[in-house]
């Protein structure tokens, strides 16, 4: 699957190493459809929000530090998604 996203295996590792390592362990019986034990939590605590129940919260950074993300992207990447970022150039007087 990777190589047909361009993805050799040494940055298929990089980026996806560790979900790579966990289906070592076989895939999910659930096939993805899971029950939201995250919710179904939130919801019999009282709380408001998942985020107060959530096993691997993200950090106020937004860094996921079990998984490194969010990773860099390739200049491809960029320019595929549209999303790439110009400096504003700033004119002295």
């Amino acid at each position: 699957m990777f190589a047909v996203m361009g993805l050799d295996k040494a940055e298929a590792e990089e980026k996806f190493g560790f979900l790579l390592e966990a289906f070592m362990f076989g895939a999910p019986p659930h096939g993805g459809i899971a029950f939201g034990w995250d919710r179904t939590t939130a919801l019999l605590a009282g709380m408001d929000s998942i985020r107060e129940v959530i096993a691997f919260p993200k950090t106020g950074g937004g860094v996921d530090p079990l998984t490194d993300a969010p990773a860099p992207i390739t200049a491809q990447q960029r320019k595929e998604s549209g999303i790439d970022a110009q400096p504003k150039r700033v004119q002295q007087a």
